[in-house]
């Protein structure tokens, strides 16, 4: 397998030992309602062990970011919030085939109470496109990315690394939420390595 990193050591594959030390992240940074389960996070890797990438540290786990691979239908009614974050696990794909697939933007976390928070940030976004690069080298058709913003500063950085805000918004637990779509091209383009 090619190696895009320039320092693999700090953005990983994450595994099942990791799974504590991303819910801690993630416990901390989202509202009780984001929260999800260690057995939830353990199905989906056991669907497929490549959606979720890590920034390690020796402090634990300072970074998170999810791609899910979903058919059309599933990626669809997830942005239209008709699939709940809750059940979307169970529509995950795996990698084993090259196949066609939509990646949903599941997750972009970093411990913003960190000093280093920009840093962790940086490097997080930065790998974003070689995990691209590599499910594209794998033979994975990848025909879109979507995701949606639940803070403000999702809606500031989403456009930035290459989504496009046309208009479309998501309820969800009677909040609204804008939705935000982008080309593998786009999102290579944007975020400079």
């Amino acid at each position: 397998m090619k190696q895009y990193h320039k320092h693999p050591e700090e953005v990983t594959t994450a595994g099942i030992e990791d799974i504590e030390s991303m819910l801690l992240l993630n416990d901390k940074i989202y509202p009780k309602e984001w929260h999800v389960s260690p057995e939830y996070i353990k199905e989906i890797m056991l669907r497929n062990p490549e959606v979720y990438k890590v920034l390690k540290t020796p402090a634990g786990v300072k970074g998170i970011y999810g791609l899910f691979p979903l058919d059309k239908g599933d990626y669809t009614a997830v942005l239209e919030g008709k699939l709940e974050e809750n059940e979307v696990g169970k529509f995950v794909l795996n990698y084993t085939n090259p196949t066609t697939v939509y990646l949903y933007l599941v997750t972009i976390i970093v411990d913003i109470h960190d000093d280093q928070r920009k840093e962790y940030a940086s490097t997080l976004i930065k790998d974003i496109p070689l995990e691209l690069k590599r499910l594209k080298e794998k033979g994975i058709d990848i025909k879109e990315i979507g995701a949606f913003a639940v803070s403000t500063e999702g809606e500031k950085i989403l456009p930035k690394i290459g989504f496009d805000y046309l208009g479309e918004k998501v309820v969800l637990d009677n909040k609204e939420y804008p939705v935000f779509r982008a080309k593998l091209e786009n999102i290579i383009h944007k975020i400079k390595i």
